[in-house]
This record gives structure tokens, C-alpha cells and sequence, in this order.
């Protein structure tokens, strides 16, 4: 079963204790206490993390801090938005991947650069690395 379904399996059943906690079935379950474990069941239904290329946005983003000039790495609709400092370390750049056909293109980088910066480079092949391991895994 996914993650998702047990996500909604933990949801419902937390929700039939709330449901008997609230009618004073279980006794020692406070009110403050049924607010809260409502709250986190249903955070954790919502707050599923997003993925790119089979990678959690974590994983990805920890991919993107131990690059070279790495910032940080998140997903944006259907492209992984890469942000990393420039040579001179004064400004934070971007660069933009999406997957077509299988592959990861990158589509956009920030900054007025004759040629592409290399940390969107070393960063795409780090991630590429990373993507085909965890494929392997599956």
C-alpha cells in the first residue's frame, strides 16, 4: 500500500478514536489532546513531500546544499527550481530542470552568462546520479 493509503488509514482510525474520546468514552483523553492529534493526522494527510525523478524534495535539496556554490533545490509544478551562488558569492542564481522524455533537461538559468555556470552542471549530475540509484532500488 502507498504511503498515501496508510496516511489515510492512520487518518480514519484516528478519527473514530477522536470520534469516542469526544463523546466521553475514553475517559482520560483531554479535549486540548483531541485538537492536537486531529491536527497532526490531518497535516500528515496533507503535508505528503513532493518528489521529482522518483527523489524526495529533501533528498534533492540535500543534494543541492553538498554541490559546489549549492543553496537549496524545490519543486515548482513540474520543474525542480536549483538556486546556487554566483562566482562571486554576492548573488543567489537559478536554474530550472524539468524531465522529458525520460531525461533531465535544463530549461532555464538565471544571470548574464556567455556560457552556462558550472554549478547547475555539476548539480544536474549529481542529481542524475542520485535519480538513476534510487530507480535501480526499485
Amino acid at each position: 500500500m502507498s504511503k498515501t493509503g496508510w496516511s489515510l488509514v492512520a487518518a480514519a482510525a484516528t478519527t473514530i478514536v477522536l470520534g469516542y474520546a469526544k463523546k466521553g468514552k475514553i475517559p482520560f483523553i483531554s479535549s486540548k489532546a483531541v485538537s492536537d492529534i486531529t491536527k497532526v493526522a490531518s497535516d500528515a494527510v496533507i503535508n505528503e513531500e513532493k518528489s521529482f525523478g522518483g527523489l524526495k524534495e529533501s533528498v534533492i535539496n540535500g543534494i543541492a546544499k553538498n554541490t559546489y556554490k549549492g543553496v537549496k533545490a524545490f519543486i515548482d509544478g513540474n520543474e525542480l527550481v536549483y538556486q546556487f551562488r554566483s562566482n562571486s558569492n554576492k548573488t543567489v542564481l537559478e536554474s530550472k530542470f524539468i524531465i522529458e522524455a525520460g531525461k533531465l533537461v535544463m530549461t532555464f538559468v538565471s544571470g548574464n552568462y556567455g556560457n552556462q555556470p558550472n554549478a547547475p552542471l555539476f548539480f544536474k549530475d549529481n542529481l542524475v546520479e542520485a535519480m538513476n540509484k534510487a530507480n535501480e532500488n526499485l
